[in-house]
């Protein structure tokens, strides 16, 4: 690969949620007294998300006013009828609990190779404007020369505009950049649709050896880069 910037996903890339983030729903409606059992949360969380638009208010997905509408969907199908804003702002502080979060053991090691070997890196992420707080928190935040967060610039991944925003901002043409992530979806084809390299990350896989798109630890990504 002809590359001199490497892009990173974030979530179960760099680092993961300790407990299950349907747990962490249930836990957030049972402070307000509103019964949730884990199971049916997570089937109301995926149901929701799939029914809700792109943009909100005209603010885009992961915003405040995004999850406050995510959250109320949430409340009604409790059969409650509460103001899901102090639900929200609860929610919001819990996902921005760094104590929340545990980050893979392969991930300073591989951003210090990366660093070291002169590779520019950017993070590029669906998530909300409270990531760059979190990265922070979490040690990471000073590795990465761009940020491109989907609820701050307004797209998601999968969709290119997102790639694209952080190469615009590097300044880099899409071909010698590497995008890796862990979705098939949001990283590998969005990132390839952008014009850029891929790697999926899938520290799970038991193919031996891998499919050749594939990573199973963030420390192989200096090898791939430089294979022809």
């Amino acid at each position: 690969m002809n590359c001199s910037v490497v892009c990173l996903d974030a979530a179960d890339t760099l680092f993961s949620e300790r407990e299950e983030r349907a747990a962490l729903y249930t836990e957030a409606f049972a402070h307000f007294k509103m019964a949730a059992p884990a199971p049916l949360m997570a089937q109301w969380m995926k149901e929701v998300h799939e029914e809700m638009p792109a943009h909100w208010e005209e603010e885009p997905r992961y915003s405040r006013p995004w999850f406050r509408e995510f959250v109320g969907r949430l409340i009604h199908r409790t059969g409650e009828s509460f103001d899901p804003e102090p639900v929200r702002a609860y929610l919001e502080e819990t996902f921005t609990d760094p104590s929340r979060y545990v980050v893979f053991s392969d991930t300073f090691p591989a951003l210090d190779d990366l660093s070291q070997a002169g590779y520019r890196l950017a993070l590029i992420s669906n998530w909300s404007d409270r990531l760059e707080g979190l990265l922070n928190a979490l040690g990471l935040a000073s590795y990465f020369e761009v940020l491109a967060v989907s609820a701050v610039v307004g797209i998601d991944k999968p969709a290119p505009g997102l790639f694209q925003y952080a190469l615009d901002a590097l300044d880099v043409h899409p071909g010698h950049a590497l995008h890796v992530g862990n979705d098939p979806c949001n990283d590998l084809e969005g990132a390839l649709s952008a014009g850029m390299e891929a790697l999926l990350l899938d520290r799970t896989t038991q193919s031996k050896p891998a499919p050749s798109h594939v990573i199973t630890s963030l420390l192989d990504i200096p090898k791939r880069l430089t294979e022809s």
